[in-house]
This record gives structure tokens, sequence and C-alpha cells, in this order.
């Protein structure tokens, strides 16, 4: 008989997929409805060096390309499936009405990093990024609101005790998350010029998918959705334009076994 504990782990095996190619038109050629969860970072407009993209287009041009690839998600997303975008606010705001059209807007989120990335002598720091949270249709079908449970502020409250005594977990995170931007002496820090922290990314991916779903992030960058992903049984898909951004992503996912995919 084989062993339990091994059946397990050959049971919940997972299958990641590595695209290096433009994602508009790597997303065309993904099956509509296939996808659990889009999760993904892209790239902000404001000249960054990824390589093989112009990081520097007209505002309406920027936006006009934003929403090409958002169509395409909207499109492979399944009844009920999560879409988190990350971008500045300013970026977001303009992409909102489009997500509005489509989708069922669930909450405006901010990843709020306090650390001093450049002051300038005529404007505020920043230190945030916004979040959008969309489902496709009236509700998500996945949010697991136990697995992203906090401890309670105030365990001997009255009213908390009751909670925990009903089987509740702990309270919802608040939709302001705080995470140290990904550091140059952090030991997961990698080639890439933006880098999302992993914890932050495993609050999404817990409470909006399932192990053995299938996750998507149309901008791979350091593939820390995918690393993720991978890390929490579940599938996913990545599509990366600079193939030496995909070297990242087959070294971060291909150290513990074989990629199903690499092109």
């Amino acid at each position: 008989m084989k062993n339990n504990k091994i059946f397990y782990r050959e049971k919940m095996a997972t299958e990641h997929k590595i695209i290096c190619g433009d994602c508009i038109e790597e997303l065309r050629k993904l099956e509509a409805e296939s996808v659990d969860l889009v999760l993904t970072d892209p790239p902000f407009n404001i000249g960054k060096d990824y390589g093989k993209y112009k990081d520097r287009l007209k505002k309406e041009n920027y936006i006009d390309w934003c929403e090409k690839w958002l169509e395409e998600c909207v499109r492979v997303l399944k009844d009920g499936g999560a879409l988190y975008l990350f971008n500045y606010p300013e970026n977001n705001a303009y992409l909102m009405p489009f997500l509005d059209d489509k989708l069922t807007f669930k909450r405006w989120m901010t990843w709020h990093y306090p650390v001093n990335t450049g002051m300038s002598p005529t404007n505020f720091t920043r230190s945030q990024h916004s979040i959008l949270f969309y489902v496709k249709g009236d509700k998500p079908k996945t949010f697991n609101k136990d697995e992203i449970a906090e401890p309670y502020r105030n365990p001997n409250d009255k009213r908390i005790l009751e909670r925990l005594k009903n089987g509740s977990k702990g309270k919802t995170p608040y939709d302001v998350f705080q995470f140290n931007l990904v550091k140059n002496v952090s030991k997961e820090k990698t080639a890439h010029p933006c880098q999302l922290p992993p914890d932050l990314i495993k609050i999404f991916v817990k409470a909006s998918s399932k192990k053995g779903d299938l996750v998507l992030d149309p901008f791979g960058g350091s593939f820390t959705t995918s690393a993720v992903a991978k890390e929490l049984d579940r599938h996913s898909i990545s599509i990366e334009i600079n193939p030496e951004f995909c070297k990242i992503g087959k070294e971060r996912l291909g150290k513990t076994s074989p990629l199903k995919d690499f092109v």
C-alpha cells in the first residue's frame, strides 16, 4: 500500500508555466474563463528599465495599453474569480471606470511601505501603492477569511470572547497593509527592478483561491506571485516579455521541482 504522506504530496503537486512574450499576445492564446485568480503588478509608466518594454508612454497611450491587457484578463477569469491590480493611485484612478464596466468592485486597498524611496523638494514623499480588488460576477466564489485572519487586538472583550467561542479565527485584515520593500540586502532580492514582498502576496492568494486553483500574473517580473502560488499549492501561469527576467522565474520555480513548461 502506498504511504499516505507520499501520496498526499504527489496529489498536491502543482504545475507552473512561464511564457516569454508580449502579455497581450500571449493572453489572447489562453482559454476563456480558465483562471481562478489574476494578481499582477504591471509597469507604472515611470521610466523603469525593464529591458524589452519602454516604461515611459504618454498618459493616454499607457491607459489604453493597460485596458487592452486588462480586457484579456477579464476574459480568461472564471465567474466569481478575483483580480488584484497593483499600481500608483493616479494610474488606478484612471483604470477604475474601465474595470467598473466589466467587473464588480470590492475594495481600494493600500500597501504602505515605511521607507524613504526618494524625496522631492516640491512634493510629499511617496510611500504607497494602491491595490484594486475586483471580482467577476456578483460575488467572489472564494474568500477564505479564516486563512488570512489576524489576532483580535482586544481578545478579552466580552463580544470577542463570544466570537472566539463560536469558532472565529480572528479579524479580517484592514484594507491598508504595511510591508517593507524588498531591499537589495534581502536574501530573496532578484535582479528585477521592482519586487513585491511575498508575505503581502500570500494574503491575496490565500484569500481568493484554493489549493489546486490557477493563478495568473501577466507581468511575471521577479515571479513572486508564481513563487507564492507554488508555496501555497496553487498552479500558476506567468507571462514576461524579457527573457532575462524569465530566467529569474525559472530559477525561483525550478529549485524544488521541474517546470511544466518554459517557452
